[in-house]
């Protein structure tokens, strides 16, 4: 007798049986179950083709018959050859709950006699009852070993029901039998006729026959919706479309999917919302290697018949537009080992997803436009909370190359930080390009000459440094403590709108390093949180290579007081943090003479800004105007007569960006009178800024006696 341990995935229950665990331990342990609803159809089949006897219908033998039966027996011996047919036994328990198996026709309240069944016959539908006597789960048993073999060959390890060639047992409801029915078919018939084997093509014969007789509807909507311009199915027949290995299509966050079936089962025991569970996979990266991730898929119960196109899932190939869908999400795929593998600085346009910790199941929208960092290894990190893990392809694969199918399969999106939400976000693949570098803006940038060729050394050698391609001295002179003084603190200090930001934009540009801005918002008001945050973030851009710029860095540079503890103990956090970190810093403020005096000698090199001259406020708009679509009418005159106007450079943007607007209200080209008009409204703003510190505007009357004694003018 063959042993029972092979594992699988379907029981078909009778209508009137209860399933126990008792069978599990006395034999092999059942893989998970589809809806009974199969199950118990399929074994009601089984009584209706080959006559199955229900208990109630047993009969025992009577004395003389069992005595004529016995006679007989010693008189003739049993003939040994396997015959090509069914035979339907019952394994239940004796006495001391050791497993037997007995005929069903021949049923008896006594323990039949012992038979190698697996000898005598080709084919044994057996039922298996636990130890209390109840109904448990049914099996197909395939004896003879070519049809073993055959099976082994073609169906292999079917996800549910994984074939032992030494040992073949089918649970019903025998899907893998149905899906596999048309190879099993063509490759045996070619295979026993090759080699004479008559026995195995009779006994392949009557398989196959009894395949479409006990899935004879089945077969039936399976033909008829591939053959069908409709292409609709019912939902009981559903699973026929989904055999394993299947590539289906879905949408999942908007996004065109492509995953491959492993395993189904219905789900009709949830009353809220039961349907089809599909098991599938896709590709994927976890920040170590390229693999596999499991994502079931889910198609809602639905009465009548459906079309195909209008399922949440369907298979690929049955779409109208198939081939198309193929060279778009195969296209995409290399992009996503590309890019999702390693880190990769980009530009990115459209929204970020981060998944809602309240409720997994939904995401939360971010706009992620600007450029992002693609880091897997990196988020997974710091957000070992939100991390994943695949499955690797498996010796045959291909280390860190990915086939045409596997790019089909991979995953739409991948995992990065946007430096706009300044969150680790998923990213669409689709909407990730490469940066185009402005580095010809540090030559626009107004700066004394002298000043900016020592930011470019400084900022150039400690690239260098850092990516020395022999390994060798990287880090440079270090500090007598290892580890310590490595980084590049720069100290921007002057009055607002004068370039201080814009510096540390364009030395990033010049390096083609991300640029990391925070506030000191971003870094909380407690020393406890500024450790935190001050650590991630000088971890991240450490890692990244990225020149990082705190701005408005006042409140962690001012001079510690005795009395202020809490002051003193963020001062003191940011100085020790400060000291061990190895990447580009800058640091703006406009309170220089309050600092403390312990950052004095941390800083390689400060930079004073002043307000801004005529001849700095020129070349600003020079440079403004110079990046406006479609130009700007003006003379160098008109250049002339704007920068005398007392503007700072942000200011001069802001103004330029108004002009453009009203000029594309008018339909005309932005020229000098646009300008002209918006800076005097800029003027006026900054003089009343002036003259009006004195006025209490919630007293009443105060804004119209005061508006009698101007002249506003545009």
């Amino acid at each position: 007798m063959p042993s029972s341990s092979s594992t699988s995935a379907h029981s078909s229950d009778m209508a009137d049986d209860k399933k126990t665990s008792a069978a599990v331990a006395a034999d092999a342990p059942p893989g998970k179950r589809p809806n009974k609803s199969l199950s118990r159809r399929a074994t009601s089949k089984l009584r209706s083709i080959f006559c199955l006897p229900n208990q109630s219908q047993l009969s025992l033998p009577s004395g003389d018959e069992a005595e004529k039966g016995q006679k007989d027996k010693d008189e003739k011996p049993e003939d040994q050859t396997m015959k090509t047919e069914f035979k339907h036994l019952d394994r239940k328990f004796d006495d001391e709950d050791q497993p037997y198996f007995v005929e069903r026709k021949k049923e008896d309240i006594e323990k039949g006699e012992k038979k190698d069944w697996w000898q005598l016959f080709s084919f044994c539908v057996v039922r298996r009852y636990d130890s209390d006597g109840d109904l448990d789960e049914t099996y197909l048993y395939i004896n003879p070993q070519p049809l073993r073999q055959l099976l082994k060959d073609v169906i292999g390890n079917y996800p549910a029901d994984p074939i032992d060639v030494d040992d073949v047992q089918i649970e019903a409801p025998y899907h893998s039998l149905f899906h596999y029915r048309k190879q099993l078919e063509e490759v045996g018939m070619a295979r026993f006729k090759e080699n004479g084997d008559t026995q195995s093509l009779e006994q392949l014969t009557l398989l196959l026959g009894w395949i479409k007789t006990t899935f004879e509807l089945e077969i039936s909507a399976y033909d008829k919706c591939m053959s069908s311009d409709l292409k609709a199915i019912a939902y009981d027949k559903l699973w026929t479309i989904f055999m394993p290995g299947t590539i289906v299509y879905a949408q999942i966050q908007k996004q065109h999917r492509a995953f491959r079936v492993v395993d189904y089962w219905y789900d009709d025991d949830d009353e809220e919302n039961p349907g089809l569970n599909l098991k599938s996979n896709f590709v994927d990266y976890d920040g170590e290697k390229l693999g596999v991730r499991r994502l079931d898929l889910f198609i809602s119960k639905y009465g009548g018949i459906r079309e195909i196109r209008e399922q949440e899932v369907k298979p690929l190939d049955l779409l109208e537009d198939a081939d198309e869908i193929k060279k778009t999400m195969v296209a995409r795929g290399r992009k996503f080992e590309e890019f999702a593998v390693g880190q990769h600085f980009l530009q990115y346009t459209g929204l970020g997803l981060k998944r809602d910790p309240q409720c997994p199941r939904n995401y939360i929208k971010f706009d992620a436009t600007g450029r992002v960092m693609i880091d897997v290894k990196t988020y997974h990190r710091l957000d070992a909370n939100d991390s994943i893990w695949v499955v690797g392809f498996g010796k045959d694969h291909e280390e860190g190359k990915l086939t045409e199918e596997d790019c089909l399969l991979a995953n739409a999106m991948c995992r990065g930080y946007s430096m706009n939400a300044k969150k680790f976000l998923e990213l669409s693949v689709d909407n990730l390009t490469e940066i185009e570098w402005n580095t010809s803006c540090f030559e626009d940038l107004v700066l004394d000459p002298s000043t900016k060729k020592t930011v470019q050394a400084l900022v150039s050698t400690h690239s260098q440094k850092r990516e020395s391609p022999d390994g060798k001295n990287q880090d440079g002179f270090d500090d007598i403590v290892k580890g310590k003084g490595k980084g590049l603190v720069c100290v921007l200090h002057g009055p607002p709108g004068v370039g201080k930001t814009l510096t540390a934009e364009c030395v990033a540009e010049y390096v083609r390093r991300p640029l990391f801005m925070v506030s000191s918002g971003d870094l909380g008001v407690t020393s406890e949180q500024l450790d935190v945050q001050l650590t991630e973030i000088m971890d991240m851009t450490s890692t990244w290579r990225a020149v990082l710029l705190i701005d408005e860095a006042d409140v962690f540079l001012e001079q510690r007081a005795l009395h202020d503890l809490h002051r003193n103990a963020m001062v003191s956090v940011f100085l020790r943090v400060l000291e061990y970190y190895a990447g580009i810093l800058f640091l703006t403020t406009n309170r220089v003479a309050t600092f403390d005096d312990a950052f004095k000698s941390r800083i390689h090199i400060p930079i004073r800004y002043t307000d801004l001259d005529i001849t700095s406020r020129l070349k600003i708009w020079q440079n403004f105007c110079r990046k406006v679509p479609g130009g700007v009418e003006i003379s160098e005159k008109e250049y002339q007569t704007l920068a005398e106007h007392e503007l700072n450079g942000r200011q001069i943007k802001n103004v330029i960006k108004a002009a453009e607007s009203l000029a594309a209200f008018d339909k005309v080209k932005l020229d000098f009178k646009q300008l002209q008009q918006v800076t005097k409204i800029q003027a006026r703003f900054e003089k009343d800024l002036e003259s009006f510190g004195d006025i209490d505007y919630t007293v009443p009357g105060s804004a119209k006696k005061h508006a009698q004694s101007t002249h506003f003018y545009m």
